[in-house]
């Protein structure tokens, strides 16, 4: 049999593919997803959109319902620009029937409002001339600070800053756009062009500037002072004609005040505070002066009590008036009346002679009281010596008085003297005698009391003289003394004492002193002799 047809295919040996086998197989797949990555990352791309962040999407229909008249945006299903934008992110769009646009969002800087302006849609209507959504024109509604996906295609948007109300002041509002008022300068209703009665407090506002209108008015207390100056071009006094027809300047501040819920009717009557000043203040401050000072000659604003008041009137129909045209006077103080010199100065020269003839007359009368005054001081030396000398008499009198009082006292003291001393000798005389007589006493007392003791102390020993002289011998011993008898050996005496049964008691050196007994023990071993 051929070795082909025996050979069995479970035989042959298992063989690894080739490197060259295993390149082409990466390079065929490889190419195979690269391709298919390209067509995904083209298809993708061919419908789906990326908007970055801070943009928003504008989507364009091409087939769809015609736009009725004034649309410039179309709604879902019309062909045109459509209203609706889509925001941030990945967007699914058909490539056939849309096309797109990236557009950026529109930011509304801080400080600012957004005053939006539709280019499309319906006429306003009532007369309106704000519109509202889906309304052309300038819509009512704007946008403060942000930022907003707005189609700019089918609106316009202006940037204005917002209407700040510096502390102080008050925004007054006057509406620009509506119909003419019925009311006058003042709006009947939201859609009347006019001044608003309310006004805006101190703050930040986003408002609709093509709407209003906002007067800032300064509100709160002021003055308004008239000085007078020689210069005439220089003065703002007040002048009058006083009765008699002398020219009056006045100087005079007035504190006056403008509240807010006041100022709409200043504002629309005469504009700012300056001129709410210029047309209330000056102008009725004047008028008032003229009206009120014709009723009063220069003589009278010379008086205190008449200058009060014209000071009164003054003030009083000041404040009237005003408060009629919503301005609140505080007060109104008149610092000086200036007189003309022409009237002045006849009366001043009268005042000067007359004041001048008091003066000659008070001189004349000083100089009598001076020397009525230098009088009366000579009488005051005169009386004042005379005292003195009356003084020293007293005085050398008194010394007199005291020397002999002093005299008199001593040569009293020296007799009580001589007399306690008399005295004090006889006591002492009586007391040695008294002290001789009771030592002499003492001394036979003392004496009896010994001759007495020495017959009692004789009468305990009845009357042996051998023994109370033994008892006087042992009373005059060292009670420290120790006697101490021992056998010293065989001998006459001492050999027959230790038979006896002899004891002899001596306190030793310290101890207590035996009693008179025991002291007497040894008397019988002395007699043996």
């Amino acid at each position: 049999m051929s070795p082909i047809h025996e050979r069995d295919d479970y035989d042959v040996p298992f063989r690894l593919p080739s490197r060259s086998y295993v390149k082409r197989l990466a390079v065929i797949w490889g190419g195979l997803l690269l391709g298919g990555l390209i067509a995904f990352l083209l298809l993708w791309n061919l419908f789906f959109v990326w908007v970055p962040p801070e943009h928003h999407l504008v989507i364009i229909s091409k087939q769809g319902e015609p736009l009725e008249p004034g649309q410039v945006l179309a709604e879902s299903g019309q062909k045109g620009i459509e209203r609706e934008v889509k925001a941030e992110g990945w967007h699914f769009v058909l490539p056939i029937i849309y096309t797109t646009e990236i557009k950026p969002n529109t930011i509304i800087k801080p400080g600012m409002v957004g005053i939006v302006t539709a280019r499309g849609g319906k006429e306003p209507t009532g007369g309106r001339v704000l519109a509202e959504e889906g309304e052309r024109g300038i819509q009512r509604h704007v946008l403060p600070p942000g930022s907003y996906r707005l189609n700019l295609y089918g609106y316009d948007v202006k940037q204005v800053p917002a209407t700040d109300i510096p502390p102080g002041y008050v925004g007054v509002l006057r509406r620009k756009l509506g119909t003419d008022g019925k009311g006058g300068r003042f709006a009947a209703d939201e859609h009347e062009k006019g001044f608003l009665r309310h006004v805006l407090q101190p703050g930040l506002y986003f408002l609709n500037t093509e709407e209003f209108e906002v007067i800032r008015s300064e509100v709160g207390i002021f003055q308004t002072s008239f000085h007078y100056d020689e210069d005439r071009a220089e003065s703002t006094a007040i002048t009058f004609t006083a009765k008699g027809g002398l020219d009056i300047s006045m100087d005079c501040t007035i504190e006056w005040e403008v509240r807010p819920e006041d100022m709409p009717v200043l504002v629309a009557e005469y504009g700012s505070r300056n001129k709410v000043e210029e047309n209330v203040i000056n102008l009725q401050a004047r008028a008032i002066s003229r009206d009120k000072g014709i009723d009063y000659s220069a003589q009278d604003f010379l008086e205190g009590t008449k200058r009060e008041t014209f000071q009164g009137d003054f003030t009083k129909e000041l404040t009237r008036v005003c408060l009629e045209k919503d301005v609140h006077i505080g007060s109104a103080f008149i610092r000086n009346i200036v007189i003309p010199e022409t009237y002045l100065k006849p009366i001043r020269e009268k005042q000067i002679a007359h004041e001048t003839e008091i003066t000659n007359k008070a001189k004349e009368e000083t100089a009598q009281v001076m020397a009525q005054v230098e009088r009366e001081q000579q009488l005051i030396l005169q009386k004042v010596a005379e005292v003195e000398a009356e003084t020293t008499r007293i005085v050398a009198g008194v010394d007199r008085d005291v020397q002999n009082l002093q005299t008199k006292t001593q040569a009293e003291i020296d007799k009580l003297k001589s007399g306690f001393e008399a005295q004090i000798a006889a006591l002492d005389a009586q007391r040695t005698q008294l002290l001789g007589q009771t030592e002499a006493e003492v001394t036979k007392m003392k004496e009896t009391a010994k001759s007495s003791l020495y017959q009692l102390k004789m009468e305990v020993f009845q009357n042996d003289a051998n023994s109370f002289l033994r008892y006087s011998l042992a009373e005059q011993l060292n009670p420290k003394m120790v006697l101490r008898l021992f056998h010293s050996g065989p001998g006459t005496f001492w050999t027959n004492l230790d038979s006896k049964g002899m004891n002899l008691l001596i306190p030793a050196p310290g101890a207590t002193q035996p009693a008179a007994p025991a002291a007497t023990k040894p008397a019988p071993a002395s007699s043996g002799k």
